[in-house]
């Protein structure tokens, strides 16, 4: 086995997190149950495609140098697909509560860490990825525990995007560095194989919904913002 039964354990576990999330969210925002069967149908047709291709080394060769950004690609459909329709998904509001919480799976990322003991990802990678990973999970843990009888502080929203999307940008230049592409700098006599099975699962799919939650909390606190707005001067 390439890499670790933990491994495999940990990111099947976290797998239809985005799915569940979707749903809680539909129900939190009041949605018709025909908008709810579209989100969910979206949502479990993504998972089960990413968990495909993951799970059958889908040949992208005929990408050429490219298929190495398919975790890029993935990332700019889903976060352009939530960013158009954020205000349709998020339907009446729902709670910053509901939205962070997608955040908890995090963690999950220090399978990167466990492989690196392995040998079996470069370590340039998986520290900042995993470590950054376990950060942001706990950051929103904390908030969540804190806040968890009143709304969640602006700054606080604030803080646990910036930090998770840092956290993305950090491990998506290490990864893209690390692999085996025009654009290795690092790890040149063992390239990185994030993109094998299981671990291609958090790159190419929960890495993308952990952004779109990211882009419906911040939604939330412009809709939440624009309401306190009027309500100030009414």
């Amino acid at each position: 086995m390439e890499f670790s039964p933990l491994s495999h354990l940990a990111i099947v576990f976290c797998l239809s997190a985005p799915f569940w999330h979707i749903a809680l969210i539909c129900r939190a925002a009041e949605h018709s149950i025909w908008r709810t069967i579209c989100l969910l149908s979206c949502v479990a047709a993504a998972i089960v495609y990413c968990w495909f291709s993951v799970l059958t080394r889908f040949d992208t060769s005929w990408l050429g140098p490219a298929a190495a950004a398919r975790p890029l690609l993935y990332l700019a459909i889903a976060a352009g697909l939530a960013f158009w329709g954020r205000y349709w998904i998020l339907g009446t509001g729902v709670s910053q509560h509901l939205l962070i919480g997608l955040q908890l799976i995090r963690p999950v990322g220090m399978v990167f860490v466990l492989e690196t003991t392995r040998g079996t990802i470069p370590p340039i990678f998986a520290h900042p990825a995993g470590w950054g990973d376990l950060a942001v999970g706990l950051t929103a843990a904390y908030v969540l525990y804190r806040y968890r009888r009143q709304a969640i502080p602006e700054r606080w929203v604030l803080i646990v995007a910036i930090l998770g999307l840092a956290d993305f940008a950090s491990a998506f230049f290490f990864g893209f560095t690390t692999a085996d592409t025009p654009v290795q700098l690092f790890s040149h006599d063992a390239p990185n194989r994030v993109l094998n099975y299981p671990l291609g699962l958090i790159p190419l799919l929960l890495v993308p919904y952990a952004v779109v939650a990211h882009i419906l909390s911040l939604a939330q606190l412009k809709k939440d913002r624009e309401k306190a707005e009027i309500a100030t001067k009414a």
